[in-house]
Order: structure tokens, then C-alpha cells, then sequence
């Protein structure tokens, strides 16, 4: 026959209350739980703020991280009219993805903003939402004429000198300090009928654009070429980039001190001259410079043979005007032992820029009077020879 006891069921009730009790806990610890997993969601950047310029495509890279695999919606809010944004996972639109614990998402937020966007900040955010949970990222953008990371153009060297038949060479560096890689416009500006030629390090071939990749630089070389004839003087040359909305030059300068040439000749050309020992014999010459940059202080000089004396007149031209030239008078007295021949005699005509050497051959003769002695003396001796042979020839 059965046995209750009332103090045995009021303890069993009591553990089946406990027990229920105890599991209902234990559900709840794993729904919070669960819940806890979907708001482990982390959406970041690394560009909370920055400044951008009206007419600007903006790229701002994004990655997520969960501790659960699930799907996520993803939007754009706050976006101003006229403006555009997206996410983009692999270059492409998207709008919604799955995590996955054990690797990092990477996408990006693309922002293009409308030429006529007004000067202020914008603030847009990235929304991910699984279910009733939200993650939101907040990236203010604030619009400028003038951006906060830009492009640069500068110069190694933005004035060079030299005469009309150098090459100059600027060496450039465009620097690209914005949050996206940018494709430029090259272009050069310098007077007429120069050649200029514009291409990036390393290359052989002129480019009309070049790209450049976020925060990164390339150099270009900017080789400048005046024509033949150009005058002296100061010209101005600019380089100039364009991408993106933003456009950016230097100016460069080049300094064309001129080119220095001389000649020496004499007027028809013919360096040869006829001397006569012991005497003096003046002989035109031609000093012509044919660059385009005056010369000063021109100094003549001569080598000549030992005891022999040429001198100038005059000795120094103190200007020679570019495409200019000027006669002087070579004076030759030679050697008063001078045996008759062809000598060498060299003449020089030097600047500070430029030089010119004009070999010539001088021909000395001897003079009427020693010829006449030398005849007499030729006939006297044969004349004695003569009497000699007659005399004592028939002995």
C-alpha cells in the first residue's frame, strides 16, 4: 500500500521548481548569448574625415570583421542630393554580404560628388544590419576648392642657363596626395618653335597622360630645345597637370646666354702671304664672330718663327657684335737672315668664350738688291774660272 508523506512532496515540487527555474536560465544565457555573437559585428576605416573638392570621385576603404558567419545589409545614409554613393566589393556595386569569422572583408565606399557641391561638411554613414542589430560608421567629408590631401608639381631645378645649342633638362615630380590613384593630363607651354618634350623617367617615348598611384609620386623629364637663332634673353616654359577635377602647373625659366663663334681668314679666303726678309708687310685679315652672343676683348696674337716680328693693329677689338665681324691688318717683318722659303705662321683670335687659329704660309724672298749682288757674284765667278782655264787649261 502506498505511503505519502507531505514533507517528501513539497520537497520534490520545490526541485522540479528549482529545476525549471535552472533551465530557463540557462536559455535565456544562450539567447543573450546568440544576440551577443550578432552585435560582435565591427565596421571601420581608417579615414573618419577628409576634405574633398567639388567634381571629385572619392574612393575610402572599409572592412568588416564578425565573430559569427551571417548576412549583412548594407546602405549609405545621409547622402546629399546630387550626390552619389556605393559600396563596392570586388569594383562593383553591392549591397549586402556574408562574414565570415575567420577572415577580414575588405570594401570600399565610393563618393562622387557633383561639380556644383557646396563648400561645408557632409557627414554619410555606412550601415550594416543583420536582422535588429545595426552597426553604423560615420565619415564626415568636408567640401573645398582647395583638398587637403592634393596634387603637387614641382621642380628639381625651375631656372636653367646655357647657350642656344644645349638641350635643357628639367627633372619634374608630380606627387599624388590624395585617397585615390589618378590618371593626369600632361601637357607643355614654351615659345615658338622650341622643342619640347615631356615623358615619364625611364621612358623613351613622350606620354599624353600618366597615372599615379595614391600617395605615390612619379618623376618626368621635361627636355627643352630653343631653335638655332634664338636671341639672348629669359624665356618662360610651364608644365602643367590635370586629373580629376584638380589641376596643377610649374613654371620653369631658361637663361640662352648665347653661342660664341670666331673665325680668322683673311677676305678672299687664300692664307697665303708673300714677305721679303728684313722688311715689313701688312696683310688684311677678317675676325668674325657667328654666334648670337657678343664677344669682348678679342686679343690677337701670332707664333712666328725666332726673330721674327708680327704685330696687329689693332692688337685688341674690344666688342664684336653677334653676326658681326671686323677687318684687321697683320703686320710681317721677318728674320733679316731670313733664307728665302715658306714658313708656318700661326694667328689667333680669343675671347673669354671663344677662340679661332688661322694657319699661314708666308713666303719669304730676298730683296732686289741682295739679287743683283747675287748675280754679279755668280758672273764674276765664272768670269774667273774662265780666265784660269784659258791661262793654265794648255799647259
Amino acid at each position: 500500500m502506498g505511503h505519502f508523506s507531505r514533507g517528501s512532496g513539497r520537497r520534490c515540487v520545490s526541485r522540479a521548481v528549482l529545476g525549471g527555474v535552472t533551465l530557463a536560465l540557462v536559455f535565456m544565457l544562450l539567447l543573450i548569448g546568440g544576440a551577443g555573437s550578432a552585435l560582435a559585428t565591427t565596421l571601420s576605416t581608417p579615414y573618419l574625415a577628409m576634405t574633398v573638392q567639388p567634381g571629385q570621385t572619392v574612393t575610402i576603404d572599409l572592412s568588416i570583421t564578425d565573430t559569427v558567419a551571417q548576412r549583412l545589409d548594407l546602405s549609405v545614409q545621409g547622402v546629399p542630393d546630387g550626390w552619389e554613393a556605393s559600396v563596392l566589393g570586388g569594383g562593383r556595386p553591392i549591397s549586402a554580404v556574408m562574414t565570415d569569422p575567420e577572415d577580414e572583408l575588405s570594401l570600399d565606399l565610393q563618393v562622387k560628388l557633383p561639380p556644383e557641391a557646396v563648400e561645408g561638411t557632409e557627414t554619410l554613414t555606412v550601415v550594416a544590419r543583420a536582422g535588429a542589430t545595426t552597426v553604423s560608421l560615420p565619415i564626415a567629408l568636408t567640401v573645398s576648392q582647395v583638398e587637403g590631401g592634393t596634387t603637387e608639381l614641382t621642380a628639381e631645378y625651375a631656372a636653367l642657363r646655357g647657350p642656344a645649342t644645349a638641350t635643357f633638362t628639367y627633372t619634374l615630380t608630380l606627387k599624388n596626395s590624395t585617397l585615390e590613384e589618378r590618371t593626369y593630363n600632361l601637357s607643355a607651354e614654351g615659345p615658338e618653335n622650341w622643342t619640347l618634350s615631356l615623358t615619364p623617367s625611364g621612358a623613351t617615348q613622350e606620354t599624353p597622360t600618366v597615372s599615379v598611384q595614391s600617395q605615390g609620386t612619379q618623376k618626368l623629364q621635361f627636355k627643352v630645345t630653343p631653335p638655332t637663332r634664338v636671341e639672348i634673353g629669359t624665356y618662360d616654359l610651364r608644365v602643367t597637370a590635370s586629373g580629376s577635377g584638380e589641376t596643377v602647373s610649374v613654371p620653369l625659366q631658361v637663361e640662352i646666354t648665347g653661342t660664341y663663334t670666331l673665325g680668322l681668314t683673311t677676305p678672299d679666303g687664300n692664307l697665303n702671304a708673300d714677305v721679303k726678309s728684313g722688311d715689313t708687310t701688312r696683310v688684311q685679315f677678317v675676325v668674325t664672330n657667328s654666334g648670337t652672343g657678343p664677344l669682348q676683348d678679342v686679343k690677337l696674337s701670332a707664333a712666328a718663327p725666332a726673330n721674327w716680328e708680327v704685330t696687329f693693329e689693332p692688337r685688341t677689338i674690344d666688342v664684336l657684335p653677334a653676326n658681326q665681324q671686323q677687318t684687321v691688318t697683320a703686320v710681317f717683318k721677318p728674320a733679316e737672315n731670313a733664307i728665302a722659303g715658306d714658313y708656318v705662321v700661326t694667328l689667333t683670335a680669343a675671347a673669354d668664350e671663344a677662340s679661332a687659329d688661322s694657319d699661314v704660309r708666308v713666303t719669304v724672298k730676298t730683296g732686289t738688291l741682295w739679287g743683283v749682288i747675287g748675280v754679279l757674284i755668280a758672273i764674276a765667278a765664272i768670269a774667273i774660272l774662265g780666265f784660269v782655264f784659258r791661262r793654265y787649261g794648255h799647259r
